[in-house]
């Protein structure tokens, strides 16, 4: 019996990552492509699997396009002054398009890893989000730090005295899987976040 649970657990740990990946890819996939099918529809053309994801990533390439023409800006202006006049509009606006700019934006705001090291000599793994925060009126430097929690997507903002943390040369996807994974991945890799 222990052999059998021993091989139902080695199993488990090859065909859950492989399933929840493939199981993700096929929700987005059939999540765009139902975009592409509706614009499909509503023009009256036969609907076929892969033509609606293909016809939505054509229009978000075009609109890319089109938004660096300088009427396309004056409107995108235009339509964020109307929305943020709605107070419950604008921060869910504000937070996602920020959201996105910090992931895939030319204004990147995880592009620095750093140690903070806490009063009791042990140390937490951050992302710079801002080098100086001066909207709270803080007598001395302090910067702004992401702080991911271990095995789950989230985190929290946390102010630090400038002293208190240390910039490290590890790229961002590295220093996110080893937190997201609570430092599994370091063993993997040989034990420790590479100099």
């Amino acid at each position: 019996m222990k052999q059998i649970i021993k091989w139902f657990l080695n199993g488990l740990l090859i065909v859950a990552p492989i399933g929840v990946t493939l199981y993700l890819l096929v929700y987005l996939f059939k999540l765009v492509d139902s975009l592409g099918k509706r614009i499909l529809l509503s023009m009256n053309l036969p609907s076929i699997t892969g033509l609606g994801i293909t016809i939505t990533l054509v229009l978000i390439v075009l609109i890319g396009c089109l938004s660096q023409l300088w009427l396309s800006r004056k409107l995108l202006a235009w339509t964020e002054r109307l929305i943020t006049r709605f107070p419950g509009l604008k921060t869910i606006y504000s937070m996602v398009k920020d959201t996105i700019e910090s992931l895939i934006g030319e204004k990147r705001s995880f592009s620095q890893v750093v140690l903070i090291t806490h009063e009791d000599g042990g140390k937490r793994i951050g992302f710079l989000t801002a080098e100086n925060v001066t909207a709270f009126h803080l007598h001395t430097s302090y910067v702004a730090v992401y702080v991911p929690h271990a095995l789950q997507i989230s985190g929290e903002l946390r102010l630090y005295p400038r002293d208190r943390i240390e910039c490290i040369d590890t790229s961002v996807e590295e220093a996110m899987r080893f937190c997201l994974t609570a430092g599994v991945t370091a063993k993997k890799e040989g034990g420790k976040l590479r100099d």
